[in-house]
């Protein structure tokens, strides 16, 4: 059977435990998340327990663990230098990307919490064969770039980002944010790139230079 507790999203299970007269039966605590309006299934957050008549506790991290791997991230958008589409053989092709982190606010057993995900690592692949370059800078745009590319010859590419991210969570009003264990990766990538070979051509001297 299960009865309802007061917190919205919560529901105590109870399978009928024996427990000595200066204790409390306390069932097993379920929590689920409406997330775009729909509940997830449930899952267990503690065992039914017997209890001495006292508050009962509640896991702050661990719930902000899960909350924290449940956590829709919005992936880093994948910046190219040139931005048209196209670069040139043998010439820097610059990629870079943000170092925002993704803030959600939510409660945890009716407890107002933040919970955020951090970047910590990028792995660029610049889609020619060539190894992933794994780094813990976003990059940065012309002329102050620090992530680049040359490629070798005529084709296409598609640049893409794996950015794995680290959690955090804060009691809402508090100023310091406390890890969580875990880790979060996302996927991105860039529009087709066209790469081209500039070549050097005579030409007749048209001001008699």
């Amino acid at each position: 059977m299960l009865a309802e507790s007061c917190d919205e999203g919560h529901q105590l299970a109870y399978e009928g435990i024996e427990c000595d007269d200066d204790e409390q039966a306390v069932g097993a605590l379920f929590e689920q998340r409406q997330v775009s309006g729909e509940w997830s299934d449930a899952a267990l957050v503690e065992d039914e327990s017997c209890l001495a008549e006292r508050r009962r506790q509640v896991d702050i991290p661990a719930a902000a663990a899960r909350a924290f791997q449940e956590m829709q991230i919005a992936p880093s958008e994948v910046n190219v230098q040139p931005p048209d589409g196209w670069t040139l053989v043998n010439a820097d092709t610059i990629a870079f990307t943000d170092r925002e982190p993704r803030t959600v606010s939510t409660e945890l057993f009716g407890i107002p919490v933040d919970i955020r995900a951090v970047p910590s690592n990028y792995s660029w692949d610049f889609g020619d064969g060539t190894a992933p370059l794994s780094t813990t800078d976003p990059g940065a745009p012309y002329p102050a770039h620090t992530i680049a590319h040359a490629y070798a010859k005529q084709g296409t590419a598609t640049i893409s980002l794996t950015t794995t991210w680290s959690g955090q969570f804060r009691l809402a009003g508090e100023p310091t944010w406390r890890d969580v264990p875990g880790e979060a990766t996302t996927a991105s990538s860039s529009g087709s790139l066209e790469i081209l070979e500039a070549r050097a051509r005579l030409v007749e001297d048209l001001y008699g230079g």
